[in-house]
């Protein structure tokens, strides 16, 4: 049988970010195929830290895994692989004693395995294509996502937008980049927020940052007045100064603005499943996983009309300009009061978030696996 090795924590955090979501999905995509998985590294475990005689090879770029029942430890490898790659800009070089054909790492780690076919999976390129959006240096991306060109069999990107942006700004990628998508289950649903009414609030999902584009977004649902409360849900994030941060703490206290904090999985799959409909008009996006959750829940949702939001979206939700500030305000109008609207997006969005189920991940895994093999 073909073996396959993953970063731990692909099967370990099956919560939180959505790259959390994309290691639980790369998992679960996997115990579909014919193959045996492997995991490597220590995802986390504190009792499996190295004594002060297994970091100076690891920080040397030399660790060899352990193999432990049907995967490989490497005690404390990805906060030591990281840190050496701050400190010297080089990779570290994995040996094991009779590796799998393929390692597929979950996100550009510093990190690569002697003897295998690395392949790294890309989710975004903003610190490059939009570095005021985002906290992450550009110059430490563009540098991790050369050294791993040197090394790598393939990038798997989780938009086709993610996978042309990484061929012009990484030449040394050329052909080695191929866009698999990504699987979306929104899972069960718990209980919705109290003081929430189904039906009767729009909610947008994220870290409330620049990004998200949550300034014009509270501007254009008030200037909409559309009777509903807009629910902002996810943890704060990145602005691009101090004064929009204290504009957008102004404009949350507004009486038609609930801010929920970070939500758990089944909450945030409640909020979307029981909102009159999604709102997500990003400034930048890798994937755009809250609106493929409301396609697939059958609720219709608004989207960025750019980059890989409009691509993931396509005509299952209504596109629009994040930075057109009047047309803004009239999607949100439209999709809160047509209800012809909200009921077409609805067939479309289910039909096109048929795109993005377990199955057909594995099936786009399986074909770029085959190839390597």
């Amino acid at each position: 049988m073909n073996r396959i090795a993953i970063d731990r924590r692909a099967v370990r955090w099956r919560e939180g970010t959505g790259i959390a979501r994309y290691r639980a999905g790369l998992a679960d995509a996997l115990a579909r195929l014919p193959v045996a998985v492997e995991p490597i590294g220590d995802g986390g475990d504190t009792a499996a830290r190295p004594g002060w005689r297994d970091v100076p090879r690891i920080l040397h770029g030399r660790p060899a895994g352990l193999r432990t029942g049907t995967g490989w430890l490497i005690p404390d490898l990805y906060r030591l692989a990281q840190r050496r790659f701050t400190a010297t800009g080089a990779l570290t070089r994995i040996i094991l004693r009779d590796p799998p054909a393929i390692v597929h790492w979950s996100h550009p780690m510093p990190i690569h395995v002697a003897g295998a076919a690395n392949l790294y999976t890309v989710h975004d390129l903003i610190p490059l294509t939009d570095p005021e959006l985002t906290a992450i240096p550009a110059a430490r991306q563009r540098r991790l996502l050369g050294r791993l060109s040197q090394v790598a069999a393939q990038f798997v990107t989780v938009s086709e937008s993610t996978a042309s942006d990484l061929r012009a700004l990484v030449p040394n990628a050329g052909e080695r980049v191929t866009c698999c998508y990504q699987a979306v289950d929104p899972g069960p649903t718990g209980a919705l927020a109290p003081g929430l009414v189904p039906g009767a609030y729009l909610p947008t999902i994220g870290r409330v940052e620049s990004r998200k584009n949550i300034e014009a977004l509270l501007h254009a649902h008030c200037r909409a007045g559309t009777g509903l409360p807009l629910v902002i849900a996810g943890p704060d994030g990145h602005w691009r100064d101090a004064g929009e941060r204290r504009r957008v703490a102004a404009l949350l206290a507004a009486p038609d603005v609930i801010r929920l904090g970070w939500q758990d999985d089944a909450a945030i799959a409640a909020l979307i499943a029981n909102a009159r409909a999604l709102l997500m008009p990003s400034l930048a996006e890798g994937f755009g996983l809250p609106v493929v959750e409301a396609m697939a829940l059958g609720v219709p949702a608004l989207a960025s009309g750019t980059g890989a939001a409009a691509e993931i979206a396509g005509d299952g939700a209504l596109l629009v300009d994040p930075r057109d500030a009047p047309a803004l305000a009239d999607a949100i109008g439209r999709i809160a009061s047509d209800s012809n609207l909200r009921a077409a997006l609805v067939t479309a969005g289910r039909a096109r978030a048929a795109d993005f189920t377990a199955e057909r991940f594995a099936a786009r895994l399986a074909a770029l696996y085959e190839r390597l093999w």
